[in-house]
């Protein structure tokens, strides 16, 4: 299957060795404040909603790599109980300081936020001003300065969704805590690929839940495989984990 799905793409690599991985997850379940301005109140100050961010690479990640850890779409998958076979692993679980993880990005969210309104505010003023002027003189450093304007919202907007998407919120918040958590655990393939002239080693991470056991078609987790590849406390992690050796030093 990983042959198949020209997951090795560079082509002095060959595939090393594979384990399956039972990699672990903190479910989080918070309570959010609602923001003062957001209309919805009426059905309550507070509400309540949960998250999933991954427990084994979490303690060493850094504030922007943990945007890739959080997998809330993990949690429509039914929980069951497993006994791994002899040739599978269990990833090792960290923990984090929840409310402050939380926190952090909901303050980040909301700067996000703030940052977004002002422009779209000058943005649309620029217009205006454009549109009543265009009559008279020429408006081209004007119109620049619009595109750029319009560029830097794309890019907000967008790290508002994934902001968004993390804390698994669908309205405005002013403040979150965490109540409790638990952990499942999500089924993974590792793939160690070594390049056959230097022999530099790197991972694959694969996703078995969304369709590779019912379509036999593999998902390479980018996100994962990345950080791995690029941090070198995670990827040290990884291959400890793969062979068994002890993580205390």
């Amino acid at each position: 299957m990983i042959k198949k799905n020209g997951l090795n793409h560079a082509p002095l690599e060959q595939i090393a060795g594979k384990r399956a991985v039972w990699m672990p997850y903190h479910r989080i379940r918070f309570e959010y404040r609602r923001s003062e301005k957001d209309l919805i109140r009426k059905f309550g100050e507070t509400a309540q909603s949960e998250t999933a961010l991954n427990a084994m690479f979490c303690d060493c990640a850094s504030e922007s790599e943990l945007l890739t850890l959080f997998r809330p779409n993990y949690l429509k998958y039914k929980m069951i109980t497993y006994s791994p076979r002899s040739d599978e692993i269990i990833g090792p679980a960290f923990h984090k300081d929840f409310d402050v993880v939380l926190s952090g990005f909901l303050r980040r969210l909301n700067g996000v936020k703030r940052e977004l309104y002002e422009l779209r505010s000058a943005l649309n003023k620029r217009y205006v001003r454009i549109r009543r002027y265009s009559m008279i003189l020429p408006m081209m450093g004007g119109l620049k300065e619009g595109e750029k304007l319009s560029e830097k919202i794309a890019k907000l907007s967008a790290l508002t969704n994934i902001l968004s998407m993390c804390l698994n919120l669908g309205e405005d918040a002013g403040s979150i805590k965490a109540l409790s958590s638990s952990a499942f655990y999500y089924p993974t393939v590792v793939a160690a690929l070594k390049h056959t002239e230097c022999e530099a080693e790197r991972f694959l991470i694969i996703n078995l839940v969304k369709t590779g056991l019912i379509l036999k078609r593999l998902n390479c987790e980018d996100g994962l495989t990345q950080l791995c590849n690029k941090n070198d406390a995670c990827k040290e992690i990884l291959a400890r984990s793969l062979t068994g050796a002890s993580l205390r030093t």
